[in-house]
Formats: structure tokens, C-alpha cells, sequence
């Protein structure tokens, strides 16, 4: 029982670390590139419990395989729930790939709207202004109401 509980924990723990990266960088790229904010706080809130809760639990409850007795026990020294492997694979193989996935996803919005990519950067300040009309790439006005109309779409 104690093999199937670590490797459960592991893989849940794999899972829940893997959600970090996607959720971050909207909110790094708004900072650093100025871009309008790709997906907003509540949204994100409301994705984590929608999405990252029940795969997570279905995780915990996965049947044992079919060696796992025939592997030697965990040594509590070296073998920890998130290793450095783990973190590794979670944040910068599967977490990158998530986030070129939904930027890409984002870009391609935006752009069949109207603004390309190279017209987002510093955009930011005057996209969450109400009192200012931006202008697309197409040269079309985009009141406030519609921008975040747009926003909620991607």
C-alpha cells in the first residue's frame, strides 16, 4: 500500500505543479511585454477548481501496477514526493508546452480580430482604459466594451 500511496502522491503532486507555469505567464507577459491580460484572476480561480481538483483526485484513487511489488521500497533519503526530476518535467517540459499552447491559441484570437501580435506589446495601459478607443491593426476603433468582449472570448 505504501508504493501505490507514494507513487498516487507523485502523480498527483506531477499534475497540480504542471498547472503553475500555464496560470503564471499571462500575468508575467502583461507585466514585462505589456500585452492585455490574456486571462483574468477569476478565471483562472474558476479553471483551477474546474479543471485541476477532480483529475487531481481521480489520480489519488488509480490502481496499482501491475510491478510495483517487484520494485525495490523507497529509500526516505534520496526518494522525495517532488523531486527535482518531478519539477523539471512539470515546470519546463509540460508547463512550457501548455503555455506556447495557450498563447498560441491567444495570438490567433486576437489576430483574426484584428490586433497581430507586434501590436499588443505595450498595449496594455490604453487596453484597460475606458475613456480610450484603441485601434486595431486593421485600422478599426475598439470602444472599451468591446475590448473586453474580445477579452473574454479568448
Amino acid at each position: 500500500e505504501g508504493r501505490l500511496l507514494f507513487d498516487n502522491l507523485k502523480k498527483t503532486v506531477g499534475y497540480a505543479l504542471t498547472a503553475n507555469i500555464p496560470e503564471l505567464t499571462p500575468f508575467l507577459l502583461f507585466i514585462i511585454a505589456g500585452i492585455p491580460l490574456p486571462i483574468g484572476p477569476i478565471a483562472i480561480v474558476l479553471i483551477c477548481i474546474g479543471t485541476d481538483i477532480s483529475p487531481a483526485i481521480s489520480l489519488a484513487f488509480e490502481m496499482a501496477e501491475s510491478n510495483i511489488m517487484k520494485r525495490p521500497p523507497r529509500n526516505p533519503e534520496t526518494d522525495r514526493l517532488a523531486s527535482h526530476r518531478l519539477m523539471f518535467h512539470s515546470y519546463a517540459q509540460i508547463g512550457m508546452i501548455e503555455s506556447a499552447a495557450g498563447f498560441l491559441t491567444y495570438f490567433v484570437v486576437m489576430g483574426e480580430s484584428g490586433f497581430m501580435p507586434y501590436t499588443l506589446l505595450d498595449l496594455s495601459t490604453a487596453w484597460n482604459d475606458p475613456n480610450f478607443n484603441v485601434q486595431d491593426s486593421f485600422g478599426q476603433d475598439w470602444s472599451f466594451e468591446n475590448r473586453k468582449e474580445l477579452e473574454f472570448t479568448c
